[in-house]
């Protein structure tokens, strides 16, 4: 049912489409979709993702806005920050709660639609030049039938001061909605940007969000990027984030999944210099039949390069969480030094763990480790709580808490880590 509502609008969108360069970009990604098709269970990668959901309903593109969006967004947690604010409410952008406040003209902060025209060379030279269509089925559909989404420019040598906050809402009130998002973000030489990437959901329909986040980061560019996904409800999303490493650069990435029925986040870097630094850290929280699917992928193309992986999941009721993490270290990358490690606990006899961290080494001097467990909560905390006087509830909620805070605290906003404290003590 979905594929036919994606065949109509990809027809709609060419007899209105100009043509040039991004017409046939669009029309390869297209192509490539519908020789892949949807993923099924069939294919390794989503071996433990039903995506049966999803293409068995209904979903339509709108633009359509209703007031309860603006409560939604001022009640959020990101909104009482001092940053940039770009809002898109099922794929668009709302121009009336967006705001800029970098004072720097030579800053672009702004939608990807305005940017493909008025910076149309940085557009050229860095869409769809990393997260590739070729094998990827969700990636092309993505690029075949994108809807806005954000484009940051930061030129060489120059601080952001305040983070970038895209803001997106999935406004399902009058019907299920398909948004397909996609953010451009480019980093020149020796530059900082601090990006945080929010989901939200209003409404009592399903909802699909299949957004696609490219983010080129130039010799000893420094960005921190976090995903923040709160989208309650009959929600899902398909997220790909793909980062391409120039030499000497640094980059610290946050995803807390707290909400969603069905939540796939593919991550990967690409280190294309010497000295690069990639930390990769994942906090998921699911309960009822929730899925949360990590799926992460390091590529160490070159000597010299660190990255530092740490996922911890907290499943209750007949949730389901997936952790796929690959490192690849390719045959020139010697003196790579890559970690990574994936932490369950389950709070429930119905909750499920899939998890398969992996190593590809091709290079001989290297220092590699991976490992996963999957556990209750330790009975020694527990029995060392309650024997000072703590009740059991309260016992656990302490525990549950500094397991959950030691990722969140990665992230370098003070006041954001605060109140995502208060939210994740709430969802345990």
């Amino acid at each position: 049912m979905l594929l036919e509502t994606i065949k109509k609008d990809f027809i709609q969108y060419k007899a209105q489409a100009e043509p040039g360069e991004f017409l046939t970009l669009r029309e390869a990604a297209f192509a490539e979709f519908e020789k892949l098709g949807f993923p099924t269970t069939k294919h390794e990668e989503w071996k433990y993702t039903n995506l049966k959901s999803i293409t068995d309903n209904t979903f339509q593109s709108t633009c359509e806005i209703k007031s309860l969006v603006n409560e939604l967004f001022n009640a959020s947690i990101e909104s009482k920050l001092t940053a940039n604010f770009l809002v898109f409410v099922n794929g668009s952008l709302v121009n009336e709660l967006s705001k800029i406040i970098e004072k720097d003209n030579s800053i672009v902060i702004s939608s990807l639609a305005t940017s493909r025209k008025n910076n149309q060379a940085i557009f050229n030279q860095h869409f769809g030049k990393y997260a590739k269509v070729e094998g990827q089925a969700m990636n092309a559909l993505n690029t075949a039938l994108l809807s806005d989404g954000a484009f940051v420019f930061v030129p060489k040598g120059k601080t952001v001061v305040h983070p970038v906050v895209i803001f997106n809402i999935s406004d399902a009130s009058d019907l299920n909605v398909l948004a397909q998002p996609r953010n451009l973000i480019v980093v020149e030489e020796q530059s900082t940007l601090t990006i945080v990437e929010t989901y939200y959901a209003t409404g009592t329909n399903a909802s699909f969000t299949n957004v696609v986040t490219e983010t080129y980061a130039g010799k000893s560019a420094h960005v921190e990027h976090y995903k923040i996904q709160q989208q309650a409800g009959a929600c899902y999303q398909n997220n790909f984030t793909q980062f391409f490493q120039e030499a000497d650069t640094n980059i610290n990435h946050v995803t807390l999944t707290l909400d969603g029925t069905l939540v796939r986040n593919n991550l990967h870097f690409y280190m294309n210099g010497e000295n690069c630094n990639s930390l990769l850290y994942g906090l998921y929280v699911t309960d009822n039949k929730d899925l949360v699917d990590n799926h992460t992928r390091v590529d160490h193309a070159k000597p010299n390069c660190f990255s530092d992986e740490k996922y911890k999941g907290i499943l209750k009721g007949h949730s389901t969480a997936v952790f796929n993490g690959k490192i690849m270290v390719h045959l020139d990358a010697q003196k790579t030094n890559a970690y990574q490690r994936n932490q369950n606990i389950l709070l429930s006899d119905d909750a499920t763990v899939n998890t398969k961290p992996q190593l590809e080494i091709f290079a001989d001097d290297v220092k590699c480790t991976h490992g996963a467990t999957v556990g209750e909560l330790d009975e020694e905390s527990m029995f060392y709580l309650r024997s000072r006087g703590i009740p059991e509830d309260v016992a656990r909620k302490l525990l549950l808490t500094a397991y959950a805070v030691d990722i969140a605290e990665k992230i370098k906003i003070p006041e954001l880590v605060e109140l995502l404290e208060q939210k994740i003590d709430g969802k345990l």
